[in-house]
This record gives C-alpha cells, sequence and structure tokens, in this order.
C-alpha cells in the first residue's frame, strides 16, 4: 500500500522516503525544448505547483548533483536525462505568507520572503560566496537590491554557473490584495511599486546572461499584466496543449492510485465515480480533451479514507474550503456585485456560460464581465467545456466547486433573514426531510426567505429556475447527500434528487419535483397541479426511483408561497 503525500511539497521527501509521486519529469525535457525560457505556467490553488518547482530544483540544482540517482533514477527524466541536470545555482522564491492588510505588512513580508530565498541560496553556494559577500547581500534594504546585489557578485566572482530562477506562488498575495484594495495593488504592483522594480531586477539579469531560465508559477496572469514592459520576457503556456497534464491527475492515474491504496477492486468503480463527480473536470484548452482531477482534493479522500477504510465524513478538504473561500472576494472587484451575482446564478441555473477569455487585464481599464469569468476561470471556478460562437463555453467543474458557488449564494439570500448568524433551523428542518420524510417544514424555510428576497417588481421575472437555485443553495452546506440538479432518469428529469452518501445513517433517498406558479397567472394552478403528479409519478415508477427507501414530493409555490405540496404514493 502506498504512502499518501497529502500537504507534502518537498520532491526529495517523497522520493526518499517512499511517498507515493506521479512521474511528471517528462515536462522537464518539454520546457528544455520549449522556444521561450521564461515560462510562467499558472493553474488554481492545491494543484501541485509547489511540489513541480521542488522537482526543477532538485534537477537543476548544482548541490543535488551527487543525489541524482536516488533522486530521479526510477523517473522518466532520470533515464532521459538532459545535459543541463544539476548544471545550474537555483535561486528559488515564494510568496505566499505574506499579509497584504497594509503597505508597511505586504512590503515587509514580500522582503522578508526575499531574503528568505536568498539566505537560502547563499546557503547552498556557499563555495562562490565569501561570508562578506553574503554580509552585503543580506543587508540590502529593498527586493530589488537584494537580487541586483546577487547578479553583481555573481558575475563579479565569475561564477562558472548560470543561474536558473524559480518563482512559486508569484501572486497569491496579490490576488488577495487586488479584492480589496485595487489603487493599492496598482501602486505596490504596476505604476513604479516595489513588485514591478523586483521583477525588472530578474529581466535586467536576464539581459546580462547572469540569469538563464525562469520558471514562474500562480493562479492568475492580471500581476503578470499588471508589470507591464517591467518584465516582458515571460511566456504564459498555461493554456498550450502541450502541458495541459504538467500538474493535475488524469482519470487512468486515479484508478491507478485506488488500485495500489489496496482499495479492493469490487469497490473501485463507484469511487471512482464519486470522485470524479466531486474532484474532477478541469480542463484548460479545447485542443486537450482531458479532464483533470484536483490533486490535493484526491490526496485528502485517499488520507481519510484509509484512517478508517470509509469515505471521509467531510469531502471538502478544509484547506481547500479556506482558499476558495477567499476567491469570493473577487465578487467585489470592479464593484456591481449585484451584476456579478445574476451572472453566478445563470451559470448555476444554465450550468455553463460563454464569453471571450481575457488573455491580457489591463487594470487601468474598466474590470468588465469578461475579466470577471476568466478570473474565476484561471481560479479553478469554472472550466473549459467547448468553444462557443463569443469565444468558449465554460461550466463548472466539479461538486466541490458548485458547492462553494451555493455557498455564496445562500449567504446572500439569508443576509436579510434571522438564519443570517445561525443556520441551526435550517438544518432541522432538512433533518426531517431525510430522516423523516417530512417535507413541509423545510418548504417553510424556503417561503420565509423569499419573502424576505423578493418584492413584488421580483415577482415579473421570478421563476422556476431561481426557486431551484435558492432551494438547492440552502441544501448545499450539509454532506449526508449528493445533491443532483435536474437528474437524468429514463422518465425524465427531477428538479432535485438527493441521494445519499455512502456509510451516512439517513433513511431515505429524496425526489423532489418543483413548480412556481406567479400570482398573475393564478388560474393556471389546477393544470401545473396536474403536471406536477403526473411528472412525479413518471419518475417514481422509473428503475431508478422505484424503491422503498426513496421518496417523492412536488411542492408548488404561487408567487413566494407554499400553494400545495404532496408525497408521492403508489
Amino acid at each position: 500500500m502506498i504512502k499518501i503525500p497529502y500537504g507534502e511539497s518537498d520532491f526529495k521527501k517523497l522520493v526518499l522516503e517512499d511517498y507515493f509521486y506521479q512521474d511528471r519529469t517528462i515536462f522537464i525535457r518539454q520546457l528544455e525544448k520549449w522556444n521561450s525560457n521564461y515560462p510562467v505556467f499558472l493553474r488554481p490553488r492545491r494543484f501541485g505547483k509547489s511540489l513541480f518547482i521542488s522537482t526543477l530544483h532538485h534537477y537543476y540544482g548544482l548541490e543535488h548533483k551527487d543525489e541524482f540517482q536516488n533522486l530521479f533514477g526510477n523517473l522518466y527524466i532520470g533515464q532521459h536525462p538532459t545535459e543541463a541536470a544539476n548544471s545550474y545555482l537555483v535561486l528559488r522564491f515564494e510568496f505566499s505568507r505574506i499579509d497584504p492588510a497594509t503597505h508597511e505588512s505586504t512590503y515587509q513580508g514580500f522582503l522578508t520572503n526575499v531574503i528568505l530565498g536568498a539566505r537560502t541560496f547563499l546557503g547552498a553556494y556557499s563555495d562562490f560566496f565569501s561570508e562578506e559577500d553574503k554580509q552585503t547581500i543580506l543587508t540590502q534594504t529593498s527586493p530589488e537590491a537584494i537580487v541586483k546585489m546577487i547578479f553583481s557578485i555573481t558575475k563579479s566572482n565569475k561564477i562558472p554557473h548560470k543561474i536558473y530562477l524559480l518563482v512559486d506562488e508569484y501572486d497569491h498575495f496579490a490576488n488577495e490584495l487586488l479584492s480589496f484594495d485595487l489603487d493599492r495593488f496598482k501602486s505596490d504592483v504596476s505604476r513604479n511599486g516595489f513588485v514591478r522594480k523586483f521583477y525588472e531586477s530578474l529581466k535586467s539579469a536576464t539581459g546580462e546572461g547572469i540569469i538563464d531560465r525562469i520558471f514562474i508559477t500562480g493562479v492568475s496572469p492580471i500581476t503578470l499584466d499588471s508589470l507591464t514592459s517591467g518584465f516582458n520576457i515571460s511566456d504564459n503556456i498555461s493554456l498550450n496543449p502541450i502541458f495541459h497534464n504538467m500538474m493535475g491527475f488524469t482519470h487512468e492515474e486515479v484508478e491507478s492510485i485506488l488500485h495500489q491504496s489496496a482499495i479492493p477492486p469490487e469497490i473501485i468503480p463507484n469511487m471512482m465515480f464519486d470522485l470524479r463527480e466531486w474532484y474532477n473536470g478541469y480542463r484548460f484548452t479545447n485542443q486537450v480533451n482531458i479532464r483533470l482531477f484536483n490533486p490535493d482534493m484526491v490526496l485528502y479522500f485517499l488520507k481519510e479514507y484509509s484512517i478508517m477504510q470509509k469515505y471521509p465524513e467531510v469531502m471538502l478538504d478544509t484547506n481547500v474550503i479556506s482558499d476558495y473561500r477567499k476567491i469570493r472576494n473577487i465578487f467585489k472587484i470592479g464593484g456591481e456585485e449585484d451584476t456579478k451575482f445574476e451572472l453566478l446564478e445563470s451559470l448555476v441555473e444554465d450550468g455553463c456560460i460563454d464569453f471571450p477569455l481575457t488573455r491580457l487585464y489591463n487594470l487601468e481599464a474598466e474590470f468588465t464581465q469578461d475579466d470577471f469569468l476568466s478570473l474565476l476561470f484561471y481560479m479553478g471556478m469554472l472550466s473549459f467545456r467547448e468553444v462557443s460562437d463569443i469565444g468558449w463555453r465554460f461550466e463548472v467543474p466539479n461538486y466541490v466547486i458548485k458547492k462553494l458557488y451555493f455557498e455564496y449564494f445562500t449567504a446572500i439570500n439569508l443576509d436579510k433573514t434571522r438564519f443570517a448568524k445561525t443556520k441551526r433551523p435550517i438544518a432541522q428542518t432538512i433533518s426531517a426531510l431525510i430522516s423523516q420524510g417530512n417535507p413541509e417544514p423545510f418548504f417553510k424555510i424556503v417561503e420565509y426567505v423569499l419573502s424576505k428576497n423578493h418584492s413584488n417588481r421580483d415577482e415579473l421575472a421570478y421563476g422556476e429556475k431561481h426557486l431551484q437555485t435558492l432551494m438547492i443553495g440552502l441544501l448545499f452546506p450539509y454532506e449526508s447527500y449528493y445533491i443532483h440538479s435536474e437528474y437524468e432518469s429514463k422518465k425524465g428529469y427531477p428538479d432535485i434528487f438527493l441521494e445519499r452518501m455512502p456509510d451516512r445513517p439517513i433513511k431515505y433517498d429524496i425526489v423532489l419535483e418543483l413548480k412556481y406558479v406567479k400570482k398573475s397567472a393564478e388560474n393556471t394552478l389546477k393544470k401545473v397541479i396536474e403536471q406536477a403528479e403526473s411528472q412525479l409519478g413518471e419518475y417514481m415508477h422509473s428503475e431508478r426511483f422505484s424503491r422503498p427507501d426513496v421518496l417523492g414530493f412536488y411542492v408548488v409555490f404561487l408567487g413566494g408561497e407554499v400553494y400545495q405540496w404532496k408525497k408521492w404514493e403508489k
């Protein structure tokens, strides 16, 4: 049984301590063959970027030369090495753990991270730098001055090796800053800010031949685009089909990991279905028809499963939740949060959304809806589906992201209600639904939330899809069941299907058919009720739902009020 490397990003530790490692070293050769020495690779949070940076460091770093066979002997690149292996001084920076609350905290955090990278570099290559050199470098008082001094002394000491620069999480702090203080983002990152000056120093070192290669990882291109001419040598390879699978797990790889984890073969097909629903769905280009799993989410599941031999109580990794909840702050970029809310509501109702992907951001101009939606794509909140008439068609990649969207919707809807601070009463009504087969308390909660959020004017635009979105949002926080919207059965598409999660002590699966009638169309109620009864009956007679542990209900809303609900009986 393999050791699960959840949360581990040290390549050396994984290899030498026999953790599972998915070989991605073929891409080292691909990067060397690429026509740019300064690629930037963007992927959502928790996608394996730091581990890949560590892999590059151990492959190219001169200090790891004697370890090459032990580290890479069983991997692709160890059996097909390039001439550049272990031939560089590797200078590595990482820009997470920076507090962007104020200009001072942001600057100090950035400076501290540069000092840490410089100190590690000088320690690894102490044969080439005297104590006086080290003191001179580390006493510089600005990020750009530190790297400039490293490059100057490297050149004056005539060190016979060039520098390979690695930058991990280049935009981590900047994305947070962007979400709440756009003006300070511009002053700190672009224009003549300290971040731009830092990258200008790197660009100068490439021109002098001191830096030979650069590899940068991050989440979005906004920070890079904001540097303008300060760092215009980079090549964004994130959407290139050659590098699509460089990070993340394919379906075949996840299936192989399950087999290596000593999971009984007979349960693997069902488990793969569940993992695909929760963690798969990431596609970054129309030129590759492969959807990737988020590797952190898969490893989290396996770590939890290995302890008790059952599904984790919480399928969402809390670390992923904390990262992605921060993404909600981007709804505030450029203002007009109500408009963005409507866009997202349309997305979850229709299942997809079309827009031309923003390839180059200009924050000196208006932050458009397309910019906002493109940012959701880069951050892993949307995934490419197919080409459309106006650009690309995107969809929500998986259940995890859908859950986070609905969490956002629900927070907005509950903000005006007595449930803004406590959702326990909602949970109690859901418990009555799935354990006792009594939906009435839950329907009354929906009615109450509607009354607090929709005026008479909303009546003109409000419809069944909106009701479905609200109801799913209220159901989503609880992880005892999967929520299927428009679940496909041979007899049609029930509006909501609650399917019990494995190992949960719940009595029933629940089928809900929803109908919404505007008050102005009250004369159609009889026909709508007949339609609801007929549709529910067809669903419940289907092979999928005709079991004693599946309950079916229809509910008809007249305006914002429950007019009638009924349980299906044979």
